[in-house]
C-alpha cells in the first residue's frame, strides 16, 4: 500500500549531469514493491529513463502496468529462467531480498538471499548485462566492533537476515572475481537504516512518540547512524555510472549526516512532531527474552511475532559507519541530515494518515 502511494506521487525531474550516463541505458530494479527499490525505481521512471521493476506477485505486476509501468514477475526463490527478464539488459539494480520475515527460518532466508541472489547474477552476466549493483546492508558488521566502522572492519552479523545478506554479498563478489576485465562490472552497496517518505519500519518509533506511548529499551545511549531514502538512490546511481576502477568488486557503507544515539534521535522526532517525550525507560532483557518466546512460539505456524529479537537490537546494537571511501570513490555527499530527514519523513506519514 505505501508503495503504491509513491509510485503514483510520481512528477517528472530533471536528471542531474552526474547521472548522464544512465541516458539510452535498459535499467532493471528488483524489489521494485519494497521501500527502497520502489524509491529507486519511482526516481528512474521521474528522469524518464527506460526502467523495468520487478516483483512477486503477477496481480501486483498487472496492476501497476494499468498505471503505466513497466513491470515484470522475478521471485527469488522461484525455480523459472529470467533470460527473457534480463534481455537487452545494461544496468541490473538488485535490491530484492527476504527481509523481517522473522516467520521463516535460515534455511528460506538462505534460499532467497543467497542462492536466488547467486543465480540472478549469474544470469545477468550470461545475458550480457554490463553492470550489476547488489543491495546488501551495513548490518553484515552487526553490532559494530569499531567506532566508526568502515568498509574493512570485521563482519558481526547477529541473526539469519544479517548472515545470509553476508553470503550474499560474498557469493556475488567471489562469482565476479574471475570475470574478464572487459566484462560485467559488479559493485556492492551496503545501505544503513534507511528512512524516508514510504518507510513503514521507523514508521512505528514516529507513531508511539507522536502518540506518547513511546518507551525507551535500554539507556538510549547506543549509536545510530540512518540513510535518508534520497540520499541512498543518489548512492545507488553513483555505483552505477562511475568508472570500473572505482567501483568494481567494492564494497560501499551508506549513511546520511553522522552517528547519533537513540535518546538524541527521539528528541529530534518529539521536536518534529511538537511533543513531549515521554522519560520512560525499561531493562532490554525482558523484551529481549519476549522476543524469543514469540518467536519460538510463532515459528512453526508460520506466523509473525508481535515482538521480535532484531527489533530489539535496535536499541542494543551500535552503528556508525566511516563514508570516507563512498565519498572518495563514488563522489557521495548525503545531502539530508536527520533534522530535515525527520521533518519531511513526519509530514509524509501524517499527510496519508499514519500518524
Amino acid at each position: 500500500m505505501v508503495n503504491r502511494i509513491l509510485l503514483e506521487d510520481v512528477q517528472q525531474r530533471e536528471m542531474p549531469e552526474e547521472f548522464k550516463e544512465l541516458r539510452g541505458r535498459k535499467l532493471l530494479v528488483t524489489g521494485a514493491a519494497g521501500f527502497i527499490g520502489g524509491a529507486l525505481f519511482k526516481r528512474l521512471v521521474e528522469y524518464g529513463l527506460d526502467a523495468v521493476g520487478t516483483v512477486m506477485y503477477q496481480e501486483e505486476a498487472q496492476e501497476l502496468r494499468k498505471s503505466g509501468y513497466q513491470v515484470e514477475v522475478l521471485d527469488l526463490a522461484g525455480n523459472e529462467s529470467w533470460s527473457e527478464v534480463l534481455r537487452d539488459v545494461d544496468i541490473v539494480f538488485n535490491i530484492a531480498a527476504l527481509f523481517q520475515e522473522v516467520e521463516h527460518g535460515e534455511t528460506m532466508y538462505n534460499k532467497v538471499n543467497v542462492d536466488g541472489t547467486l543465480r540472478l547474477v549469474q544470469e545477468a552476466a550470461k545475458a550480457g548485462v554490463k553492470r550489476f549493483v547488489h543491495c546488501s546492508t551495513v548490518g553484515v558488521h552487526g553490532h559494530v566492533k569499531e567506532i566508526p566502522c568502515t568498509e574493512q572492519s570485521p563482519f558481526n552479523p547477529m541473526d539469519e537476515y544479517h548472515r545470509s545478506k553476508l553470503k550474499g554479498e560474498l557469493a556475488v563478489l567471489d562469482f565476479a572475481k574471475p570475470l574478464p576485465k572487459d566484462g560485467m562490472v559488479v559493485t556492492v552497496n551496503r545501505p544503513a537504516m534507511v528512512y524516508g517518505p514510504g518507510d513503514v519500519r521507523m514508521m512505528k518509533l514516529f507513531q508511539a512518540i507522536a502518540k506518547r506511548r513511546f518507551m525507551m529499551i535500554g539507556s538510549g545511549k547506543t549509536l545510530a547512524h540512518l540513510g535518508y531514502i534520497d540520499d541512498q538512490v543518489n548512492s545507488f546511481l553513483l555505483c552505477a555510472v562511475k568508472p570500473r576502477e572505482n567501483v568494481h568488486l567494492q564494497s560501499f557503507n551508506i549513511a546520511s549526516g553522522s552517528p547519533i544515539t537513540l535518546n538524541e534521535l527521539a528528541a529530534k522526532i518529539a521536536e518534529a512532531g511538537n511533543v513531549a517525550l515521554p522519560g520512560v525507560k525499561i531493562p532490554v532483557a525482558p523484551v529481549w527474552f519476549a522476543g524469543l518466546l514469540c518467536e519460538i512460539v510463532c515459528r512453526p505456524f508460520g506466523l509473525k511475532p508481535p515482538v521480535f529479537r532484531r527489533r530489539v537490537g535496535f536499541f542494543t546494537h551500535d552503528r556508525s559507519f566511516d563514508l570516507s571511501k563512498a565519498r572518495k570513490l563514488l563522489d557521495y555527499v548525503p545531502r539530508v541530515d536527520e533534522k530535515e530527514g525527520i521533518r519531511i519523513t513526519l509530514d509524509w506519514y501524517r499527510k496519508h494518515g499514519f500518524v
